[in-house]
């Protein structure tokens, strides 16, 4: 029983930290850029309003702040190597042969500062997510 309660707790608390940590990012990240600060809370003012609680239905209409939450998660993501992946069939990647059920384990930190897939890859920009 009370290893059953102990790892329960370890989920829920793990949970718990990854989104304190990926709030504080964004709160960083715009602290740093006082103008998307600003948009946001405008955004949050106009679809939620001032003395309302942000509500489900309410995230279709928060554009900005869905584009701040992935630039956040691009940046500092949640679990940098991903969980393991293992393949189906064998193949060869750059050069390397990876057998059929080889644990891989997948960058996303590297991925997504990779200034062959993103422009300023170090850099907080929301234009990357904004349609």
């Amino acid at each position: 029983m009370l290893q059953r309660k102990a790892i329960l707790l370890g989920i829920v608390m793990g949970g718990t930290d990854t989104t304190a940590k990926m709030t504080e990012w964004a709160m960083t990240e715009l602290v740093h850029q006082r103008e998307v600060l600003e948009k946001v809370q405008k955004e949050l003012e106009d679809v939620v309003g001032l003395n309302n609680i942000v509500e489900e239905s309410h995230l279709p209409k928060l554009h900005y702040l869905e584009a701040v939450v992935k630039e956040t998660l691009r940046l500092h993501p949640a679990i940098p190597p991903l969980i393991p992946r293992r393949p189906s069939e064998s193949y060869v990647v750059s050069g390397y042969n990876i057998l059929k059920d080889t644990g891989i384990f997948i960058n996303a930190w590297a991925i997504h500062r990779d200034p062959e897939l993103w422009d300023d890859p170090l850099q907080f920009k929301l234009e990357r997510f904004l349609i």
